[in-house]
């Protein structure tokens, strides 16, 4: 999952060409089924027309750069109906406020997050009070410009999820024998949990989780795989000058590792031959 300010500002390199096409401007939203269409792409001749990236065609989107196969991923504004209608509309959602159909106003969306399909999964939203809650995507029934309509039972299912989860302490009445407690995480004091239960639970958390890291990993992987056995066309070096790679030299595995450890793993993407 995504935010929208870890996507625009980004980067976005070809894998097969090795080279850096422009940067990430704006997300080109489709209102119509709450999903980001494209990535508004800014190069040194933005004054041609706007250029997109389709999402469909997006390799990975990670923490350094967004990659994808081949410069020709990149279409015009130009002759692409369905685009140009999406940017006449100008939906933003970030900055509009949230109202029931009731009519009720709920707060202002600070933040939209998004998953790996590019669809919107939540929006982050911000009470009158302040408070800042998650707005599930499946309660919003209309994105507009300047507002977003939700359902009239939002309130109730964002206070839902926004709420914390309490396990209360078993309760022992005098003379009578306890009832064995939830296999659940300990988490008061005096709540013991059978350590074959903790374990069950780290290894059920671990399976949720292992979609999102497979996917990263999938990502990182393709990425190396296309750099091992090309040379780098100029000298790579640390903050502090240390060498990672002379000019000519082979890009191996430590290379590769010493330039993700410098924080050097993009540059030394766009200087390979």
């Amino acid at each position: 999952m995504k935010k929208s300010v870890e996507i625009i500002g980004q980067p976005v390199i070809s894998i097969t060409e090795g080279k850096e096409l422009g940067n990430v401007k704006d997300l080109l939203i489709n209102h119509s089924n709450g999903t980001i269409a494209a990535l508004v792409i800014q190069d040194d001749k933005w004054y041609l027309g706007a250029k997109l990236v389709p999402f469909n065609t997006i390799a990975g989107v990670g923490e350094s750069a967004v990659t994808i196969n081949n410069s020709s991923d990149i279409v015009t504004i130009a002759g692409n109906t369905e685009f140009e209608k999406l940017f006449e509309a100008g939906i933003k959602i970030i900055g509009t406020k949230v109202l029931t159909k009731g009519g009720k106003i709920q707060g202002k969306i600070n933040e939209i997050l998004i998953d790996n399909t590019g669809k919107i999964d939540s929006c982050e939203m911000e009470k009158p009070d302040g408070e800042v809650t998650q707005l599930p995507a499946q309660t919003i029934v209309t994105f507009g410009k300047e507002v977003v309509i939700v359902s009239d039972s939002e309130e109730a299912v964002s206070n839902i999820a926004a709420a914390p989860t309490v396990v209360e302490p078993v309760s022992v009445q005098p003379e009578q024998k306890a009832e064995p407690a939830p296999s659940v995480p300990a988490v008061e004091e005096n709540i013991l949990v059978p350590q074959e239960e903790v374990e069950k639970t780290k290894e059920t958390t671990q399976e949720k989780e292992q979609p999102a890291d497979d996917s990263a990993k999938k990502f990182d992987d393709k990425h190396r795989k296309f750099l091992l056995g090309k040379k780098a066309s100029r000298r790579i070096e640390t903050d502090n000058g240390m060498l990672i790679v002379e000019q000519g030299g082979d890009i191996t595995e430590e290379v590769l590792q010493k330039a993700k450890l410098a924080g050097k793993f993009v540059e030394l993407s766009m200087n390979i031959q």
